[in-house]
């Protein structure tokens, strides 16, 4: 039936309670009484969680500030002690140290000490902890046998440097400490121990320079729990304190977090926000304390500000809010009131919204909406019922099943036939409807069969009437199947040719009714001779293949629907047909009187005579070309889907690998930053610093030459070597620059690996990005225990600057380098020492500038070549290097897409080319080749 259009609009309803509620509740009123609360429950509750976040970055911002300052402060602690032990062990390193003459002992023990005043004495231990030489600015060193003592027994017999706990020098009253080290012998063993008393005055120097604010305070706290340090006190006068019966102490161990701590009363009992940095070398800790009221203070006042441009910003946002809802609320009711009348029924309600916003569109795709839906309800009742037509004018006997054998439709032929109509049936199992339990069994196994998957079937079957007669069914039964392949619906087509079984007399009516169903059927169905030429041709075929009947009978089937590939294999199996007396099912390709290919499934049967021997054969056929297009279309899609889903995946993995490289260059940058700011600080005073030396020194000479000598000044200059100070403290402070200067060549390396703030395509200098690289992977070129160094040669052209993205291409010389050391680190742990030492590792890097004539112009290039002496590639490996995921690397330790990255940052980014080149045991060569000048090159790889 068709939907009546309703052609009035819906009724009002009346008021009432509920209405009224709804109204309440309506999107208008939303909008109106909703701000308030969106503004309430919004923005007050960002804006205070905003004053929350900012009050805690305040509070963060102060206790970063104290971490910084005592990390500060215990990395110049560290790098200090970091520089004795290293002179120890620069000193400790040269074999064969303790069978050296006592004078060259004495000598270098010299050396050491007038190389830093902290050396307060330097002694060698032989094998049993007998002191052997010493040497001492002050007063000689007084030691026993130290066999047994606990700093012999780590240097000597446990190998490692050792740190003495803190104790008071009973003749300067200052604190000190003993470092001890091993020393080797040629044959590198442990042949006795490199020892210092060093005074820890520079702990002074360090705690006084360290800013805590106007009423902070610092001090350090050994690993013995002992205040061994503070500001404002003096070293000469200072005693070790053990502070770990505290109670901020004891709190502070009890947190087990020294790196963030909470507010607690600190040394001076007064409430403090405190920071502890460990010295990592000697297990000391740094403590910088503020005072509360101090560090707190401008949190308050940040608070106030805060809060009151809240509330300025709620009223304001109230107000304009109002002014807004108005131009939402009336088209939405104009939307509204549409959407009801058209649920109605009334098809032909159209809106009319002259807003330009997306109200405006919202309409305009109602208006369509509703065409659309007036036009598709038409067409749907078309189709249905020119559907429900040919089924009930089908002469047959048919019935639709679901996949559990239930009724779905089923036609006239079978209500006249069964006295059921299709209302008592519907939903009912078919094999419920034949009233004998032996033929409804074998109902139920024919479906069964065919749920199996063994369709289309042709079978003879039987009825049981309502007045006992037994009436004789041929059945042909197939399956829809649905796009997963799966059984939709189960079709089953009856002819009744009991009376063709019956008597004699019934034939012709039997084959009045075949006729029927061969005209009607919308199946192809064709008749051949044994000659294989058409004897019966019906209008489902004349339908489908285009010849009328009269074309067709008595021409071969290869002359008119067989394409000439197929030929022999329709013969094969005509002549199977003819020689077997059973079906046969097939999907073929077939031509069309207008020359069209389709595709057609065949259920191909013998014709058997009354003597027992095959007359023809009889086909039936139905054209399948949409169904095979829906399934490759289907199929293509799916590829197509996979396709995607891999590509998804990989360019997924190639940003994760992008934002890793991104937060690299973002740390190298930060450290490069934080590093630079004291570095510049020490490289400006450094200057200034030189000449203060110089004219104290010159106003001493000049106290010298114009007052009279006095004896006690007389003393105390040879006691203090003032001569050698004013000899040696010049050549300190010029080894002091050139420290400095080597730190901000390694910043500035840092920085211009980083490349932050060059995130556009400039011209840069591609010597400087392989130097950076270099500089950042110098620590796994050095030589170490786990494997031996690696030797780095440059052959550098004389190269202009290349206009490209410095940050991804420092990206690519780290991807190579890296991929070239792991493989000789790899390479050295197979070789033996030998082998090494006469084929030490080597990668050599070479740049030229080429001129490329290929195009349709000229251009320049520049060639950046890595080759390293490793054990090389297989042509397999190396045809794969550049694909994603690809790695030979163990799990865990490659991802496949730095190389793959790489690839990409040169050959689509820049225009050029990535290539590798190796064999196996003869090393391999990455070659690297960009244009001087980018814009041409992108511009060429367009087109």
């Amino acid at each position: 039936m068709q939907n009546q259009r309703h052609d009035r609009a819906l009724p009002i309803a009346k008021s009432s309670p509920s209405h009224l509620w709804q109204r309440f509740f309506s999107i208008a009123h939303q909008l109106r009484y909703g701000l308030i609360f969106l503004v309430v429950l919004s923005l007050l509750p960002t804006g205070g969680l905003l004053i929350y976040l900012s009050f805690q970055a305040q509070i963060q911002q102060s206790r970063s500030l104290q971490e910084e300052r005592s990390q500060t402060a215990a990395g110049q602690i560290d790098n200090y002690l970091d520089d004795l032990k290293r002179k120890l062990s620069y000193l400790a390193r040269v074999k064969g140290l303790t069978n050296f003459q006592p004078q060259v002992q004495q000598s270098l023990l010299e050396g050491l000490i007038r190389h830093n005043d902290a050396y307060e004495a330097v002694a060698i231990l032989n094998r049993k902890g007998q002191v052997i030489t010493s040497v001492s600015p002050y007063e000689p060193l007084k030691l026993e046998n130290l066999a047994n003592s606990p700093l012999f027994i780590r240097a000597f017999k446990q190998q490692e440097d050792y740190v003495s706990p803190i104790e008071i020098n009973p003749q300067t009253h200052e604190p000190k400490t003993i470092l001890a080290v091993p020393i080797r012998n040629e044959r590198d063993e442990v042949d006795g121990v490199l020892l210092a008393q060093v005074n820890l005055n520079f702990l002074w120097f360090v705690v006084s320079q360290t800013q805590a604010g106007k009423t902070g305070y610092v001090y350090v706290v050994d690993e013995r729990n002992f205040l061994i340090a503070q500001k404002g006190s003096k070293p000469e006068t200072f005693q070790l304190q053990d502070i770990s019966k505290r109670p901020f102490f004891q709190l502070l161990k009890a947190s087990g977090n020294t790196k963030r701590l909470n507010v607690y009363q600190g040394l001076k009992q007064v409430e403090v926000l405190g920071a502890s940095a460990l010295v990592r070398s000697v297990n000391w800790n740094v403590v910088v304390e503020l005072p509360t009221a101090e560090a707190y203070a401008p949190v308050y006042q940040m608070l106030s500000i805060m809060g009151g441009s809240l509330v300025v910003v709620t009223i304001v946002a109230v107000g304009i809010g109002f002014l807004f809802i108005r131009q939402i609320v009336v088209p939405l009711q104009r939307l509204t009131t549409a959407a009801t009348e058209l649920s109605g029924g009334q098809l032909e309600t159209r809106v009319n919204i002259d807003s330009q916003n997306e109200l405006g569109t919202l309409a305009i795709a109602f208006n369509n909406m509703a065409t659309q839906l007036e036009e598709l309800i038409t067409a749907v009742e078309l189709e249905r019922n020119f559907v429900s037509a040919i089924l009930e004018i089908a002469g047959a006997l048919v019935v639709v099943l679901d996949p559990q054998g239930q009724i779905v439709r089923f036609n006239r032929a079978w209500e006249q036939m069964t006295d059921y109509s299709f209302s008592e049936v519907k939903g009912r199992y078919f094999w419920d409807l034949f009233p004998n339990s032996d033929l409804a069994e074998q109902a139920k196994t024919t479906f069964k069969s065919l749920k199996a998957g063994n369709f289309p079937q042709q079978y003879e079957g039987s009825w049981m009437s309502e007045n006992q007669q037994l009436r004789r069914i041929a059945w042909s039964a197939t399956a829809l199947l649905d796009d997963r392949g799966e059984i939709e619906y189960i079709i089953k087509t009856g002819i009744d040719i009991t009376q063709r079984k019956q008597a004699e007399e019934e034939l012709k009516a039997s084959e009045q009714r075949l006729s029927f169903i061969f005209r009607q059927t919308s199946l192809a169905v064709v008749e051949w001779d044994l000659n294989f030429k058409v004897t019966a041709w019906n209008p489902a075929a004349e339908k489908i293949f285009g010849y009328t009947a009269l074309e067709a009978i008595g021409h071969h089937a290869a002359e008119l629907m067989v394409p000439a590939p197929a030929r022999k294999v329709v013969d094969q199996l005509m002549n199977e047909l003819l020689s077997e007396p059973r079906g046969r099912y097939s999907v073929n390709e077939n031509i069309t009187k207008d020359g069209k290919t389709i595709i057609c499934e065949w259920f191909n049967t013998p014709l058997v005579g009354d003597a027992g021997k095959i007359v023809g054969v009889g086909s039936f056929s139905l054209d399948i070309t949409e169904r095979k297009q829906a399934e490759a279309a289907l199929r293509q899609a799916k590829e197509e889907a996979e396709v995607a889903l891999k590509t998804l995946q990989q360019t997924q993995a190639q940003l994760i690998q992008a934002e890793k490289m991104s937060g690299l260059g973002q740390l190298v940058a930060g450290v490069a930053h934080e590093i630079n700011n004291p570095v510049n600080f020490i490289y400006g005073n450094l200057s200034h610093t030189a000449d203060y030396t110089q004219n104290l020194l010159k106003l001493i000479q000049l106290y010298q030459q114009t007052y009279p000598t006095n004896a006690q000044i007389e003393e105390k200059i040879e006691e203090f070597e003032l001569d050698f100070i004013s000899e040696d403290l010049p050549k300190i402070l010029t080894s002091m620059k050139v420290g400095a200067d080597r730190i901000r060549q390694i910043v500035l390396s840092l920085r211009n690996f980083s490349r932050l703030d060059e995130a556009e395509m400039k011209p840069v200098d591609i010597h400087e990005g392989i130097d950076s690289t270099l500089m950042i992977l110098q620590n796994r070129l050095k030589a170490n225990p786990d494997h031996p160094a690696i030797e780095i040669v440059k052959e550098y052209g004389d190269l202009p600057l290349v206009e490209c993205y410095a940050g991804q291409l420092n990206q690519v010389f780290m991807n190579i380098l890296a991929n070239a050391i792991d493989a000789l680190e790899n390479y050295d742990n197979q070789r033996y020492t030998k082998d090494i030492q006469k084929n030490p590792s080597r990668i050599t890097i070479r740049t030229k500038l080429v001129t490329n004539e290929t195009g349709p112009g000229y251009s320049n290039n520049v060639v950046i070549q890595v080759q390293d002496n490793g054990p090389g590639i297989t042509e397999t490996v190396r045809q794969q290097v550049f694909n994603p995921f690809f790695t030979t690397k163990p799990t865990g330790k490659g991802t496949g897409l730095g190389l793959s990255i790489s690839y990409q940052i040169v050959v689509d980014k820049h225009g050029g080319l990535l290539q590798c080149f190796s064999q196996p045991h003869q090393g391999a060569e990455f070659r690297i080749e960009i244009p001087v000048l980018q814009s041409g090159a992108l511009a060429l790889v367009g087109k």
